[in-house]
């Protein structure tokens, strides 16, 4: 595993402990993710590592924002992306956000079916989208509190990092 592997497995690897346990992951988390990310990308000595930090970092901000708006995704997530992205580079983080999404609906269809009730579920996202639909503006989705069909995203996206390492693509 190349030392990007590495720092992409360990970082989101406290980064889901952090969230499990205080439901957010911290700023000095993610800048110190950040300035890994310059080491990494100095010591690479690319020609282009510049823009694959800047456009790994900004890639995931430009394609989340719309569920940041939502409030279907929070901000420590987009953040966590980032950071990863500084590091992996625009085409690896894209993939790593589709693997990130695929398993998250594949951790969520336990959830729906033993922890909640699927069609009242099913039901708040149809209104959500029609209302969105109707009056153009993005209402929070997440009911505020704790509910059993919220999932901490942070592990999904832990184990697409851990997929890519395993593919030997990090």
């Amino acid at each position: 595993m190349s030392i990007t592997g590495i720092f992409c497995a360990f970082f989101s690897l406290v980064a889901v402990f952090m969230d499990v346990k205080w439901e957010k992951v911290f700023n000095f988390w993610i800048l110190g993710g950040w300035v890994c990310g310059v080491v990494i990308h100095l010591i690479s000595g690319e020609m282009y590592s510049w823009r694959s930090f800047i456009g790994g970092t900004l890639t995931p901000i430009f394609l989340l924002f719309p569920l940041f708006i939502g409030k279907m995704l929070g901000t420590g997530d987009i953040k966590m992306f980032a950071v990863l992205g500084s590091v992996m580079g625009v085409k690896k983080i894209v993939y790593c956000l589709i693997a990130s999404f695929l398993v998250g609906a594949v951790l969520s269809v336990p959830v729906l079916m033993f922890r909640c009730d699927a069609r009242e579920r099913f039901s708040y996202f149809f209104t959500y989208l029609k209302q969105v639909l109707e009056t153009r503006t993005f209402p929070p989705y997440l009911m505020p509190g704790k509910h059993p069909e919220n999932i901490h995203f942070t592990i999904p996206i832990f184990i697409s990092v851990l997929l890519f390492c395993a593919g030997g693509y990090l």
